[in-house]
């Protein structure tokens, strides 16, 4: 119950704006590499920068995650880890500027963990004392930053 609480908290709490449903005409497309392009070489640099840019603006978000969205959970009621794959439409655009959330029932914090050759990294959020424990994984894909899983094996 308390997984379920924090997963409703912290996606209200990050929750930017709606997704829009995705389009498959050649002009969209065609804006998304562009925007992808002209950001590459600055965003990706530094992991920081590429997270504020990702936490606020929406589109760019979008298109830097890989879909069908990998999201590991582990299932408390069944006694065993799950697996879906969420689609764009499924999505709910998250803010990681925030590090900390100090409700009464929620209390958690995040660690940006970047490796060492700048190609992987991992934003963890960790509850205090209430067994939230949330990973998102991003991985450089032909030098461009994109979110490529979500595991949750809170408790």
């Amino acid at each position: 119950m308390l997984k379920r609480h924090f997963i409703l908290s912290f996606s209200l709490a990050t929750m930017l704006t709606s997704c829009e449903s995705n389009s498959t005409n050649t002009k969209s497309q065609h804006s998304n590499e562009t925007a992808i392009i002209s950001t590459k070489e600055t965003v990706d640099n530094n992991f920081n920068d590429f997270i504020e840019k990702f936490s606020t603006d929406s589109a760019f978000q979008l298109n830097r995650t890989k879909f069908p969205l990998k999201t590991k959970w582990y299932d408390i009621f069944n006694d065993r880890d799950s697996l879906i794959y969420r689609n764009r439409l499924d999505f709910e655009v998250m803010d990681f500027r925030k590090k900390t959330l100090a409700s009464h029932l929620d209390q958690w914090e995040q660690k940006i963990v970047v490796d060492k050759n700048n190609t992987s990294a991992t934003i963890e959020i960790r509850g205090i004392e209430n067994g939230i424990r949330v990973d998102y994984l991003f991985k450089k894909i032909n030098g461009a930053w994109m979110l490529i899983e979500i595991n949750d094996s809170s408790t």
